[in-house]
């Protein structure tokens, strides 16, 4: 692996702050405004989820691969949306970078959350190629309406041993995951031996022992 993975997972949810500065919301709590704005939403044009500019990031995990210490493991400890970016970028290899989520969105989500807490990006980040595994684990027709989150689990538990018998994943284990069917990508198209692969899934038991602790 001679380019550098970042390989994201990024849980959304409402930007609550985002939404009361744009409407009198009242006494509502956050999930109160989330009702109602999903209202609004559907009824204006038939679908209650919500573009970017309402959304922050509650919870990231990254596995990073720079391609020389091997994997590490960046942002679940973060407590905030700009502390998880900052951490996230603070940590950002020089150079090409393959940005690897389950549907390619990672790259614009970043960026579009960086705008909206005025965050520097990492001099790489304009650079960085987006590559979705859904794309190379489970294409499907157009159109096709299965839930992308039971596809990417199913396809994570068949191919990358995620466990999924105790419901859904964190964000820390679904990223190791991703990252496993990553490298599992790179063998099958050459870009890595299966001596490569075999040492960079030792190092992510190590990740995990660390996590636990």
């Amino acid at each position: 692996m001679t380019t550098a993975t970042v390989v994201l997972v990024a849980h959304t949810v409402l930007d609550a702050a985002a939404a009361r500065r744009l409407a009198d919301y009242g006494e509502l709590d956050d999930a109160g405004v989330a009702r109602a704005l999903g209202q609004v939403h559907m009824q204006r044009w038939g679908r209650a989820d919500l573009p970017g500019h309402l959304r922050c990031i509650d919870a990231l995990a990254a596995v990073i691969d720079d391609g020389a210490a091997g994997p590490r493991l960046v942002g679940p400890a973060a407590a905030t949306e700009p502390e998880r970016l900052e951490a996230l970028f603070a940590a950002w290899p020089a150079g090409a970078v393959d940005l690897v989520d389950w549907d390619g969105a990672a790259r614009a989500l970043l960026a579009a959350r960086a705008l909206a807490h005025a965050r520097v990006l990492p001099a790489a980040f304009a650079a960085a190629r987006a590559r979705a595994l859904a794309e190379r684990a489970a294409p499907a027709p157009a159109g096709h309406p299965a839930p992308a989150d039971e596809v990417e689990l199913a396809c994570l538990q068949l191919m990358a041993g995620l466990d999924t018998t105790r419901g859904a994943p964190d964000t820390v284990a679904r990223a190791i995951a991703r990252y496993r069917l990553w490298l599992r990508w790179q063998y099958v198209t050459g870009c890595i031996d299966a001596g490569e692969r075999a040492k960079r899934e030792a190092r992510l038991s190590e990740i995990r022992f660390e996590n636990s602790a």
